[in-house]
């Protein structure tokens, strides 16, 4: 398909170069024909231009027309063909337009979206991970392998939020077009764990620093996928089968775990967030004991732990010892609700989510 549009789109070009020489050449001719008679009114190009200006634009003033025969004969030329060019011309220019909107619909101009997460391939699920990430503020790039899905992405998200990339998954070097340089994670959500772990092998060939989460159909496969260079690997049946057993044995524990998992938006809504520790935070040097009773008495949300990076790892402590410093670059993880989500978020300084330093206001 794609080489039988470049053979068009040549040929369209050989023909409007003809049309153009042959145009240019009748227009040489009627001049040197015309200027010579003794009743001529057209003695030159600049006459000439426009007598043939009038003549395709079907206006015909009659102040400029031939004497001669050949003359006459190029001027029937220019009649008989000015619709068809006229039209030519409407069709070429059409054509330019809607390739136009067909690339920047396909994506192809590329974003410049910073610090967002990519999300490799689209389903039902996508689309729910899509609606978690904006409702927590993260800007989504989607690559798609469908043209027919790009119009009911933007039809369901905005496009100042979400772009989208149409894009053979295997066409790693499109990949650029998402600003995969500048990305925080790719979401990898192919059909199967084979597809995804040749794309991981394949961008990272180019792109070693990017940053992998996989869902896994396959829960024994974790361990290739980590030695891959994957970040984060989740397993579909691993968090299914822990949600059904607590449901089963502790339902009100796995009801409240559920709508944890989910991103806060009103007073009823709770939430597990975390926040990145600044330099001007008042909190940074204190012994974390200190921080959680400050906060939960300030702000009536609750700490529940810490990350401190070690070389480039993030090491979890769970309800860390109070005694545990806290320094600039760590998060702090809370349970908050709707209303108090923005308040901390003001207070640090800083947005909900891993922020890297280029990125702090």
């Amino acid at each position: 398909m794609g080489q039988l549009m470049a053979w068009a789109k040549k040929r369209q070009v050989t023909w409007i170069i003809l049309l153009l020489a042959l145009y240019v050449h009748l227009f040489v001719v009627l001049v040197e024909v015309e200027k010579h008679h003794d009743k001529a009114l057209i003695k030159g190009f600049g006459d000439a231009a426009w007598y043939i200006l009038v003549t395709l634009t079907t206006v015909g003033y009659g102040d400029m027309y031939p004497i001669t025969t050949t003359g006459k004969i190029i001027g029937a030329i220019f009649l008989v063909s000015s619709i068809g060019m006229i039209g030519f011309f409407i069709s070429v220019v059409s054509s330019f337009i809607n390739d136009v909107r067909e690339r920047h619909k396909m994506g192809y101009g590329g974003t410049s979206f910073k610090n967002h997460v990519i999300i490799l391939g689209w389903d039902t699920f996508a689309r729910a991970v899509t609606e978690c990430l904006l409702a927590a503020g993260r800007q989504v790039a989607i690559v798609v392998n469908d043209k027919d899905t790009i119009d009911s992405i933007y039809d369901e998200f905005s496009q100042k939020n979400v772009f989208v990339l149409y894009s053979q998954y295997d066409h790693i070097h499109n990949l650029a077009k998402v600003n995969l340089n500048q990305s925080a994670l790719v979401f990898l959500n192919l059909p199967n764990d084979t597809d995804k772990l040749i794309s991981i092998l394949n961008i990272k060939q180019t792109n070693p620093q990017a940053k992998f989460l996989v869902v896994l159909e396959q829960t024994q496969l974790k361990d290739t996928f980590y030695g891959a260079g994957v970040t984060y690997v989740l397993s579909k049946n691993d968090i299914a089968a822990k949600l059904v057993a607590s449901y089963i044995f502790e339902p009100d524990v796995a009801h409240f775990n559920n709508d944890l998992l989910s991103h806060a938006l009103t007073n009823n809504d709770y939430d597990v967030q975390e926040y990145k520790v600044l330099e001007s935070n008042p909190y940074a040097g204190k012994q974390y004991g200190e921080v959680f009773a400050d906060i939960k008495q300030r702000f009536g949300c609750l700490p529940i732990g810490m990350v401190k990076i070690r070389q480039e790892q993030r090491i979890l402590l769970k309800l860390p010892p109070d005694s545990t410093i806290v320094e600039t670059g760590d998060y702090i993880i809370f349970i908050l609700n709707g209303e108090q989500s923005p308040t901390i978020a003001q207070f640090f300084h800083v947005p909900e989510g891993v922020v890297p330093e280029e990125n702090i206001q």
